[in-house]
């Protein structure tokens, strides 16, 4: 099977700042080698990351602030939205922590697959726990950076 090549344009728009440029670079190629699990940890990992730069939280590891971080991140730059709290809460623990802690969804039947980077949202909560759309998720997170940037939230 061929691999799928997403189109982005390169170089970045912000190649040259860092973290973002180690950002977006590592999870394209990790995309390009079609390492799923690996580009959804590190997306969820930076995301969480990058709300923490905003937030001014990075080194607190008071309990929830991951989440909080993420959330913030994902929300305001990304422009991802689900129903209520309830749906974030399950987004962070089943993806970020399923990832981080057992490198796996915390759900059986959550799936984590290449698209061909259209969809409206990379996340999806259906009749199954959760779907990550590989393309579309790293193409809406490079536009979440892009736009904390281009807002001077953080100065990388």
């Amino acid at each position: 099977m061929p691999k799928k090549i997403i189109e982005m344009h390169y170089p970045w728009k912000y190649s040259g700042a860092i973290p973002y440029s180690w950002m977006v670079n590592d999870l394209y190629r990790g995309i390009q080698a079609e390492q799923n699990y690996l580009v959804a940890l590190g997306i969820f990992s930076y995301s969480e990351a990058l709300g923490r730069m905003i937030l001014g939280t990075i080194g607190n590891s008071r309990p929830g602030l991951g989440f909080v971080a993420f959330k913030e991140f994902t929300e305001k730059y990304v422009g991802y939205r689900f129903l209520d709290e309830a749906q974030w809460k399950k987004v962070f623990d089943i993806s970020r922590n399923g990832l981080a802690h057992q490198y796996y969804l915390k759900s059986w039947e959550g799936k984590i697959y290449s698209d061909d980077g259209t969809a409206p949202c990379g996340i999806k909560i259906s009749s199954s726990p959760i779907e990550l759309r590989i393309n579309s998720y790293f193409k809406h997170f490079v536009k979440g950076i892009e736009n904390v940037i281009d807002s001077n939230v953080i100065t990388l």
